[in-house]
């Protein structure tokens, strides 16, 4: 929690093991924004809490969740269904029984603090392979359901994307991915969990995060969709130019060719450049990116202070 809030400014989901660990990851959180009622107004984590069971709540979880709950900070609360092991074989089945486990830590943090905020989650039906045993992380059924089910509810919910079950960021990686991101956006999924996880969750791939970058803008410029007006169908400009002529020099391509959507990852070049320009694959061209991201950002760093606070509650 140090490190994340000493190095990015972006909204933070963060995982703790045992009770002790969530507590301190708030009391960083209070220093770096200024005090409890401050978090509380305008939050900067939330916490996913794992639950061991739909019909089992352990310990921490619930100590989590009435001490977040009770403070008002956003937290999901996770009891994850692997269908054929824990839970039904069949999507629908798992499905109600991870609902059930989710929504009792929902009722729990209402009766703790009415209006308390929480995150429904994407993740708490997996299908387990069955010639494997292992959790096959992007299969296609652990998709879209449960966002569907979280709007009937009215809830936030995020979505299990950019994730793969590949054990490196190849062709597998990339296509499920793709796959999981553009689905979990349009069923409506309000955030991008997941993105980078590897092997079923059990590794993360820096690259893999690249090239999910790039998939996400991807999308978000699909997600825009097309403003069609008098200006846009330019129907006068067509009769101008008429069948002989180009748009290239003309002032409304000046004017709007920059509302198309250019990768700073993926290739638009012909083979010739490509080529001359050492052929690289995106992978390649993804672990280039990571390493000069690495290399050259600094992150603004927080004030001496705060960084002694967040010192002495690591124990530092």
């Amino acid at each position: 929690m140090r490190a994340m809030l000493m190095n990015s400014t972006k909204p933070i989901l963060f995982v703790t093991t045992e009770f002790e660990g969530c507590v301190d990851a708030i009391k960083m959180a209070e220093a770096v924004v200024g005090g409890a009622e401050q978090l509380r107004r305008n939050p900067i984590c939330a916490c996913y809490i794992n639950v061991t069971h739909p019909m089992r709540h352990n310990q921490e979880a619930l100590q989590k969740l009435l001490f977040l709950s009770g403070k008002g900070i956003p937290t999901t609360y996770t009891p994850v269904v692997l269908r054929g092991a824990t839970g039904p074989v069949t999507a629908a089945g798992a499905m109600a029984l991870a609902n059930a486990g989710e929504l009792a830590g929902l009722v729990l943090a209402q009766l703790n603090r009415e209006g308390a905020p929480i995150i429904l989650t994407g993740g708490v039906n997996d299908m387990m392979d069955m010639k494997t045993t292992v959790d096959a992380y992007a299969d296609p059924n652990n998709r879209v359901m449960l966002v569907e089910l979280a709007h009937r509810y009215d809830l936030p919910i995020f979505g299990l994307t950019g994730c793969s079950d590949s054990k490196v960021p190849d062709e597998q990686a990339a296509a499920e991915a793709a796959f999981s991101i553009m689905l979990e956006t349009l069923a409506g999924a309000q955030m991008a969990h997941d993105v980078g996880y590897l092997e079923g969750g059990m590794c993360n791939s820096v690259e893999q995060i690249i090239m999910c970058d790039e998939m996400i803008a991807y999308t978000k410029q699909f997600m825009k969709g097309m403003v069609v007006n008098d200006e846009t169908l330019a129907l006068d400009l067509i009769h101008e130019t008429g069948p002989d002529g180009n748009y290239l020099n003309s002032e409304h391509t000046l004017k709007h060719f920059k509302e198309d959507w250019y990768p700073k990852l993926f290739d638009h070049r012909n083979y010739e450049d490509w080529k001359a320009k050492g052929s690289k694959t995106l992978r390649q061209r993804a672990q280039e990116k990571a390493l000069k991201i690495l290399a050259t950002h600094k992150p603004e760093p927080l004030p001496a202070d705060i960084q002694q606070q967040l010192d002495a509650i690591a124990g530092l």
